[in-house]
């Protein structure tokens, strides 16, 4: 069983539990997902099932889209309403104020990544030492917000739309926007509305997965690959390539620009991810 399901994960379970759920309906021990979603947050997180699982890296590329609720006036350990809460006590800003607070997050920013998270440092989840009351000091990281826009607001409690790069905090984001208004914030919900190629309207729920099984739901590796364009290699080069070799040869590369491709043999069959770098061609993932 090989293939990609966009999984709707709900609210209360870990995305690492969703994976051991989808693994147990299955009945298939090779399964990954495609970035974490927080326990306390929802919505879309593809699964990679069996041979997909070489995929999870060029699927988590894609731009994400997140709707998060907020409120103004406090702070928090884990930068939600899920932690330590504490009230501020400062003035809660005018809608005007937050607009203009959040072009300043527009575009290419740097972020520190919160303790309670699912980095690594030195072997160890942050969040493990978080709950052992240790801090350590986190490299700030490139992150970039291609859209940010104030969907409601009202009484310091308001809701975000954004589209943002892979490795974007959105507990940061909005403890940021706190710090710049003076007042603190916490996020209070997350739903993640797509990834890449992969939104809500498709999203299966695991209770359904469960009930139906994965035939309706279970995306094959070349359509999830539709994003990239289509490249056959000639026969006399088959071999060559799905013995993973790099190919100079002109007669294959000169019409090829540098790139990634959905490639096929001379018959039709799905290869995998094929790479044309500076001189060669050569299979990148083979997913046969």
């Amino acid at each position: 069983m090989n293939g990609v399901i966009n999984l709707y994960k709900e609210r209360g379970i870990t995305s690492f539990g969703a994976v051991a759920r989808v693994r147990r309906i299955l009945g298939v021990k090779k399964v990954g997902h495609t970035g974490t979603l927080d326990p306390e947050a929802e919505g879309v997180l593809p699964i990679c099932v069996g041979k997909a699982t070489k995929l999870v890296d060029y699927l988590m590329a894609g731009k994400k889209i997140y709707r998060a609720g907020f409120r103004f006036g406090a702070v928090s350990d884990t930068l939600d309403a899920f932690g330590e809460v504490t009230p501020t006590g400062k003035p809660i800003p005018e809608k005007a104020q937050v607009e203009e607070a959040l072009l300043a997050f527009v575009g290419e920013i740097s972020q520190i990544p919160p303790m309670y998270s699912a980095l690594k440092q030195e072997g160890k989840r942050l969040y493990e030492l978080a709950r052992q009351g240790v801090e350590v000091e986190r490299e700030a990281r490139q992150v970039t917000i291609e859209t940010l826009v104030l969907t409601a607001y009202g009484e310091g409690e308001g809701e975000l739309l954004l589209t943002c790069s892979k490795g974007t905090y959105v507990r940061s984001l909005i403890d940021d926007l706190g710090r710049a208004l003076g007042c603190g914030a916490i996020m209070t919900s997350l739903v993640r509305e797509g990834t890449g190629d992969f939104d809500l309207t498709t999203a299966v729920r695991l209770n359904t997965l469960d009930e139906e099984g994965p035939a309706a739901y279970l995306l094959s590796m070349e359509d999830v690959l539709r994003g990239y364009a289509a490249l056959t290699v000639p026969e006399a080069f088959e071999k060559l390539i799905l013995n993973g070799m790099k190919v100079r040869d002109a007669r294959l590369t000169a019409e090829v620009k540098p790139g990634l491709y959905r490639g096929y043999t001379a018959k039709g069959i799905f290869m995998g991810i094929l790479e044309r770098d500076a001189e060669t061609l050569f299979l990148k993932v083979n997913l046969r």
